[in-house]
């Protein structure tokens, strides 16, 4: 790799100069006398083949292995990367990864995102992976980089085969966020309750808030994904697809009395034309760019929402002023916000891997805060006044450089696990991602099992999904009466979720054991 080779060559002739610059004592006997005293050639580095998702693009003259932050990732961990650049998008990843491991073109290393986890047990069951829990033990940087709960999705048979990648020291998932300046003009507040969102939802369908004299404005919108909606149903203390804990026992959220509450209410909305008819068609572009062009006054978006879609729509019109908010509080004083598990990918080591320890100590060195800000805010010529810039002890990022080199983010194997609060900063101050976040955070339901998919989820979890789904958005734009919920539980049980649940709870009364 020419980077690294040229930082090689410069510290192997630094060495040399300050050798030539000793004390130059001589007549040294035994083995720095002699034939012995001939230079040893410096040990090679390891070789780690990589695989990794691609999709981004690189400056002129540079590829994912002939880069700055692949050359000093190199020379910091003393360690040969041969990285392919595969497919961008998860399934692809996944097809083309299974074709490697098919045709016995088994990379070294890869990080495997968060949704294939069940590829994950698999591959683990067949011996494909290696077991990792006594090694990483010897790494104490990366075996404090990962909350304990998060190791728990990468066991199997109790031991671990994979090191969690967390989200960028990040727990925030949604919040709510509602047009400032529309309240006002129609001299409403900030709603707190479920009856405070309908009405407000009502006031903007139905008041012409942006002035334009059109009905053109909407409601509530939502997408195909009913956790686009998941401040609704947390207002009944339940998440769909998660699992909870009541009555001291751990419950699947999907089947419980509140779940069908909570379809209740989202079925009024629809029932008083407060939903954009399109929702369950919509996908999360086409939701957002309703965002952007100011067709819509309360939502709920992404903690980088006013990154995103809502600074989009401040630039289409000035006059935006939108504001993040707690979600509606439900009928027995609960509220919330799905929440993700703490970790995003899994860096996997495979079975064939040569050199386990290179890898282990690359993910180590990787765990230090200092050593992924590199990543973030570059280093030497290209970290201040290249990157970033420094003004009243604030960094803020060079947006042009920060894109141009964006794939550098890509070689951050392991994530911090306190919220790096100088890079949101970073990303602009106005934005208040760390506020964001703080209140996603605060308001974040999250799924309390946290283990490896179990026998009987593999088997029927994916039909079940489907069963729920097309159920739930049947009765919520009345196509089916709220009864039934009652008939999709019973079918829930019968058809897997019964068997799920028991390996649930025992999973659970033996978590922490």
């Amino acid at each position: 790799m020419k980077l690294r080779k040229t930082l090689v060559v410069n510290s192997l002739l630094a060495a040399a100069l300050a050798a030539g610059c000793s004390s130059g004592q001589t007549g040294q006997t035994g083995s720095a006398g002699g034939a012995d005293s001939k230079a040893k050639e410096p040990e090679k580095a390891p070789v780690v083949k990589v695989f990794m998702s691609g999709g981004l693009k690189f400056p002129d003259g540079q590829t994912i292995n002939e880069n700055p932050w692949t050359a000093m990732l190199e020379k910091e961990t003393n360690v040969d990367l041969e990285i392919e650049y595969g497919p961008a998008t998860p399934e692809d990843f996944i097809s083309k990864l299974n074709l490697k491991f098919a045709s016995g073109d088994i990379p070294d290393f890869f990080v495997l995102p968060a949704t294939s986890q069940s590829w994950l047990m698999d591959n683990a069951k067949q011996g494909a992976l290696m077991e990792l829990g006594d090694k990483v033990k010897n790494y104490k940087n990366l075996s404090n980089a990962v909350f304990p709960d998060a190791w728990e999705a990468a066991k199997y048979n109790g031991k671990i085969y994979a090191v969690p990648v967390l989200n960028d020291g990040n727990l925030g998932t949604n919040n709510f966020y509602v047009r400032k300046d529309w309240l006002d003009k129609l001299k409403l507040d900030v709603p707190k309750t479920l009856d405070d969102f309908h009405n407000v939802a009502k006031a903007f369908k139905e008041q012409d808030p942006d002035g334009n004299g059109k009905p053109d404005t909407y409601g509530f919108i939502g997408y195909d994904n009913l956790k686009g909606w998941s401040g609704l149903f947390g207002a009944f203390g339940v998440i769909p697809d998660e699992w909870i804990i009541k009555d001291s026992k751990i419950v699947q959220a999907d089947i419980q009395p509140e779940m069908k509450d909570a379809l209740n209410y989202i079925r009024k909305l629809h029932a008083d034309k407060l939903l954009d008819n399109e929702w369950p068609l919509t996908k999360v572009k086409a939701y957002t760019e309703k965002v952007s062009n100011n067709k819509v006054g309360l939502y709920e978006g992404n903690w980088a929402a006013a990154r995103n879609e809502i600074n989009t729509s401040k630039t289409n019109d000035p006059a935006a002023n939108w504001i993040a908010i707690d979600p509606p509080t439900g009928p027995t004083g609960k509220k919330g916000v799905f929440g993700d598990p703490a970790y995003k990918s899994f860096a996997v080591i495979t079975s064939k891997a040569k050199h386990p320890e290179a890898i282990l100590n690359m993910l180590d060195w990787l765990s230090v805060q200092s050593n992924i800000d590199k990543f973030v805010f570059g280093f030497g010529e290209y970290g201040e006044n290249f990157m970033y810039t420094k003004k009243d002890g604030k960094l803020a990022l060079n947006f042009e450089n920060h894109n141009k080199y964006g794939y550098r983010q890509q070689l951050m194997f392991m994530q911090p696990k306190e919220l790096n609060s100088g890079k949101m900063e970073s990303l602009g101050a106005d934005f208040k991602l760390v506020d964001n976040i703080n209140l996603s955070v605060k308001n974040a339901i999250r799924d309390q099992f946290t283990g490896s998919p179990t026998p009987a989820m593999i088997e029927n979890l994916s039909s079940l999904r489907k069963l729920r789904d097309e159920t739930f958005v049947k009765i919520i734009i009345g196509e089916l009466p709220l009864e039934a919920f009652d008939k999709f539980v019973t079918d829930y049980k019968a058809k897997g979720g019964d068997k799920i649940w028991k390996e649930v709870e025992e999973w659970y009364a033996q978590k922490g054991k």
